[in-house]
């Protein structure tokens, strides 16, 4: 099995769901909601190893990570999605399926791509069905695409365990869902595209303007269009899909590490490998959603506070690159393998730990193509919700990347503010819009 955790046969589901919470000792019995965290260290490591994957469990053991467990409210934690979301997703049995050569949506009815929906495709997910796998894919995909769309800068990292920063890039990230949205879709899709993405580096000066702009498209066979900028021609240039899954130079991270897994469901063939549970991260110092301000035409904003890491906090133990703001729960989890269709991918396999009910991601295990583990991704969340409770959604808050063999670190992630928005001018996801940016720097008031 790649990445253990605490087994439960696929006729016991059930009852391993039951027990998840069951006590075995001080670190792993039920904390009261809202009691202060219970640290994982290695004194007291052994009666929770099963419940983290390996690679985290051998650095806590080490004594390189200590984490933070806090309790969950079931019933607050799944709030952190509207009862609309909720609603929907229950509304979808037995709508949707699956294309049988490719593994995309499909809606029952018609047997074509659906143009629009809603929640969670596939609200029940039984063990037993060999299209487990890419059901719980899809229904991870569809949870993110509520949030319409995002704007955030973030620094990118590259840490050494002893807290030597090696280098450090900051970025803006925008993207626009299309499909799956909490505001009524278009009338069409534009170019046919599902959603779009733009990142673009702010600084160092010698990266200021560098920029990769993605189109997905609604189509099961249709691979993405990447354009980047590439500062030795100053020029805008079309790029293989698969260059979002190699490692970005100089960092421990990939394009596609955002939210654990940022691409397309069909890219990859999925397996289901087990239900089990896993203690596991989120983005912030809380499980639960954060208010949002609204920012008039299309804008929700969230204030969060800043997660250090140890690198910065003046006598912080542990490996450089750890977070030390954001806290861990312990969930019922789907761990599901994925295989790259293109050759060209870097990884030979990934490993993802899914959250069974709300579907946010925790870790993604990557090995390269002899089947080793290369890299330990921590995924995690942080989540918003309008006052009205009409609109909420998850934003990938925290994505580390640690890279086993070279011993190295990038925290990524990490904003203080969040902004949902749907009110991007009509031109800003194009590569027109990417070359202007990279010639006349961008700056995070650009997006606004």
């Amino acid at each position: 099995m790649n990445g253990r955790v605490r087994r439960c046969a696929p006729i016991a589901v059930a009852l391993c769901a039951a027990s998840w919470l069951g006590p075995q000792v001080a670190a792993a019995e039920p904390l009261s909601a809202g009691a202060a965290p219970s640290p994982i260290t290695r004194a007291n490591l052994e009666p929770v190893r099963t419940l983290l994957p390996p690679s985290v469990a051998a650095r806590v053991q080490s004594g390189q990570y200590t984490l933070p467990l806090v309790a969950v409210d079931a019933a607050r934690f799944r709030a952190n999605y509207s009862d609309r979301f909720w609603q929907a997703s229950a509304a979808n049995r037995g709508k949707f399926g699956l294309d049988a050569a490719t593994g995309g949506l499909t809606e029952i009815a018609t047997g074509q791509i659906p143009q629009r929906f809603f929640g969670l495709p596939f609200p029940d997910i039984d063990p037993a069905d060999a299209q487990a796998g890419t059901k719980i894919v899809h229904n991870y995909r569809a949870r993110r695409m509520q949030m319409d769309g995002e704007v955030h800068t973030f620094d990118l990292s590259d840490v050494q365990e002893n807290g030597e920063v090696l280098r450090t890039v900051k970025i803006l990230l925008s993207q626009r869902y299309f499909v799956g949205t909490t505001a009524a879709p278009p009338a069409a899709l534009p170019d046919n595209t599902e959603s779009r993405q733009l990142a673009a580096a702010l600084t160092p000066k010698d990266l200021e303007g560098v920029g990769v702009l993605t189109w997905r498209f609604n189509d099961w066979t249709t691979w993405d269009k990447v354009w980047a900028f590439l500062p030795t021609i100053r020029r805008v240039r079309q790029m293989r899909s698969s260059t979002r899954g190699d490692r970005i130079p100089g960092f421990e991270v990939q394009g596609d590490d955002a939210d654990c897994y940022d691409n397309k469901t069909t890219y990859f063939t999925w397996r289901l490998i087990e239900a089990g549970e896993v203690i596991g991260p989120v983005g912030s110092d809380t499980p639960y959603a954060r208010p949002l301000t609204d920012e008039p035409p299309g804008r929700r904003v969230m204030t969060l506070p800043y997660n250090n890491a140890v690198y910065e906090t003046r006598g912080a133990s542990g490996a450089g690159w750890f977070t030390l703001g954001n806290v861990y729960v312990r969930r019922p989890v789907w761990i599901v393998e994925g295989t790259p269709k293109d050759p060209y991918y870097e990884a030979g396999k990934i490993v993802l730990y899914v959250d069974r009910e709300l579907y946010n991601g925790y870790y993604k295990l990557t090995y390269n193509k002899a089947g080793e583990l290369y890299r330990t991704n921590f995924c995690g969340a942080a989540w918003g919700r309008s006052p009205d409770g009409a609109f909420a959604a998850a934003t990938a808050l925290l994505m580390l990347g640690v890279n086993e063999k070279e011993n190295r670190g990038t925290p990524a992630g990490r904003y203080t503010t969040q902004t949902f928005d749907r009110a991007f001018p009509g031109e800003w996801f194009t590569a027109e819009h990417l070359s202007q940016m990279s010639t006349d720097a961008p700056t995070p008031a650009a997006a606004k």
